[in-house]
């Protein structure tokens, strides 16, 4: 787990706007997998944002103002759920990630 939410920190420390699409497809979906088995209030709404967001990323036109808007969306409610995770490790990437989505967006 750790390996691949470092690329993500890795990523948002970058600045998104260098992440292919295509990567940050790979990224979203990783995160779905490991979001998959939260049973945490508000872990459903980021799963619905992700997947919102990994069709906008793989639309023909990329609709700039809308991804920033969904990565803006999904700092607040990743962050939100980051302290009420029970498994401390993805805890603390979840609220590293909220951190840098909230930068980037």
């Amino acid at each position: 787990m750790a390996v691949r939410f470092t690329k993500l920190d890795n990523a948002l420390s970058a600045g998104l706007k260098t992440m292919a699409a295509k990567a940050a497809v790979t990224q979203i979906e990783y995160w779905e997998e490991q979001l998959a088995e939260v049973e945490v209030s508000g872990s459903k709404g980021i799963l619905s944002d992700l997947e919102s967001l990994k069709k906008k990323l793989q639309a023909d036109e990329v609709d700039g103002e809308a991804v920033k808007k969904l990565l803006g969306s999904l700092a607040e409610k990743t962050t939100k759920i980051s302290g009420r995770v029970e498994d401390k490790g993805l805890s603390e990437h979840l609220a590293k990630v909220g951190e840098g989505l909230a930068a980037s967006a």
